[in-house]
């Protein structure tokens, strides 16, 4: 069936239930001429008595089928008293199919007269404003003619307002063009909402991204190893938070790689809402973790000692918290799409949304453990310094160095994704400067090798241990003769 209905529009319909009609049907009338109680408070818009039960005040407009907040106004149903007619562009004008906009053409024709069919299958030549209420706008950006087989259909206006073709009706949410066929001949064509979708893309740039978040796993597995094996390390909850923290890494950065090389298309729509939740779980819940860390190093400089139990038990109401958030996410809504399942199964670029939910609550964190960080150093500048390397002040120190080494880095890589994506927002397009993303996050997983192994005193001594056994085995080896 030929009922055409965009899905960018549908969020329109669902006001119906709690207003008098579509809000493609109403006008602002705002300003408009209030008959007070002489007509029980009706109203006159261009020359015409509109009903109070007719009039509600919105604050809100449908730009793109997406409900946008707007200043309170009032809105009519003017398309209940007398069908509405809509055009693209103003007289003179025709709308351009590729360049999406209003363009002058000399020999366009007018739009006061069209043909219409009554309700007996007369067919007329009708001048419009004498039976239709006449509207000249755009119902979004992105419009588009409905073809079959890349030939215009014979689409035909009703006295009451419908545009029908073989039984098969045009969706409200139009407006009419003319179009030029062949030579010389002009068709007043509808034209339907066409959302711009965005469309899956796996070029260099995300295989460069894919490679890149494989070469950060590989390095958050090393130290994860690192941690795991080294027994100094194995139950401090300074040891357990670098573990979590590196496998919720790997978790999340394994997720975003799978979401970057396959198309949304063949996933199905369940996949689509759950794997960006549990891609955005692990990565959020990840800088919480860098949160506990900072916060257990200032409790260390101030007598306070916490073991890997207190660990899983700080850590256990913060991931039911983040449960909660990614899972909200995943089933809210932006306007009126999904904010995971919609064109991509990751946040849409073309909107905020990615800023709300994911980097805001990174942001948080990050000011967390900058707060602790600041308090540690002022509590560490009324202590003198032991240099002594056995010393448990001496190793929280180095803990406190190699730790705040990398987060400084991981701070400034996230700095960069935000920037790439504020600049690729405002440009309205991928720009190079992705690839400097795609840099920065196999740097992140340099940098855990470098600030979390090679700079922290426990694994390097550890390190030494495991060298130094495998030189003496090698020179207490006996060689093997056969006589």
């Amino acid at each position: 069936m030929w009922l055409v209905s965009q899905r960018g529009t549908c969020g329109s319909y669902h006001e119906e239930g709690r207003y008098p009609c579509a809000f493609i049907d109403t006008v602002n009338i705002t300003g408009s001429y209030s008959l007070g109680s002489t007509l029980n408070g009706s109203y006159i818009h261009n020359w015409t008595v509109i009903p109070r039960e007719l009039v509600t005040p919105y604050d809100f407009v449908i730009e793109n089928g997406i409900r946008i907040p707007a200043t309170r106004h009032l809105r009519a149903c003017v398309c209940r008293l007398r069908p509405c007619v809509r055009f693209c562009c103003a007289a003179g004008q025709l709308y351009h199919l590729e360049r999406h906009r209003c363009e002058d053409h000399p020999n366009a024709p007018g739009h006061s007269h069209m043909a219409m069919e009554l309700h007996n299958g007369t067919q007329l030549q009708q001048e419009l404003r004498s039976w239709f209420s006449v509207h000249v706008e755009l119902p979004c950006d992105h419009m588009r003619a409905v073809t079959r087989d890349s030939d215009y259909l014979h689409w035909t206006l009703h006295e009451n307002g419908s545009i029908i073709h073989r039984e098969h009706l045009f969706t409200k949410h139009y407006c009419f063009t003319p179009v030029l066929i062949g030579n010389s001949t002009w068709s007043w064509q509808p034209l339907a909402c066409a959302p711009e979708k965005l469309h899956f893309v796996l070029g260099v740039r995300e295989w460069t991204y894919a490679i890149c978040l494989l070469i950060c796993i590989i390095s958050m597995l090393i130290v994860l190893t690192v941690h795991l094996m080294c027994s100094d390390m194995r139950n401090s909850f300074y040891g357990v938070a670098i573990k979590a923290y590196t496998f919720c890494v790997i978790v999340g950065y394994a997720m975003l790689a799978h979401l970057t090389l396959h198309d949304p298309a063949n996933l199905s729509t369940v996949a689509c809402r759950i794997l960006p939740s549990f891609t955005l779980l692990f990565l959020v819940l990840s800088f919480y973790i860098l949160s506990f860390i900072s916060f257990k190093l200032y409790l260390s400089f101030n007598g306070v000692v916490l073991t890997k139990l207190m660990f899983w038990l700080i850590l256990g109401p913060i991931v039911l918290i983040a449960i909660g958030w990614s899972f909200f996410v995943g089933f809210s809504y932006h306007g009126a799409k999904l904010v995971f399942g919609g064109d991509t199964c990751w946040f849409d670029p073309r909107n905020w949304t990615v800023m709300a939910y994911f980097f805001a609550p990174i942001f948080i964190a990050c000011a967390i453990s900058t707060f602790f960080y600041i308090l540690t150093l002022i509590r560490i500048s009324e202590e003198p310094y032991i240099d002594s390397e056995k010393s448990f002040d001496y190793l929280e120190r180095n803990r406190l160095e190699s730790f705040w080494k990398f987060f400084s880095y991981t701070a400034i890589i996230w700095f960069v994704f935000v920037c790439s994506f504020a600049f690729n927002y405002y440009r309205g397009e991928k720009s190079h400067l992705n690839y400097a993303v795609c840099l920065c996050t196999a740097f992140h997983g340099f940098a855990a090798l470098y600030a979390l192994i090679g700079k922290n005193q426990q694994i390097q001594n550890f390190l030494r241990r495991i060298e130094n056994n495998d030189e003496d085995t090698v020179e207490n080896s006996v060689p093997m003769y056969i006589y």
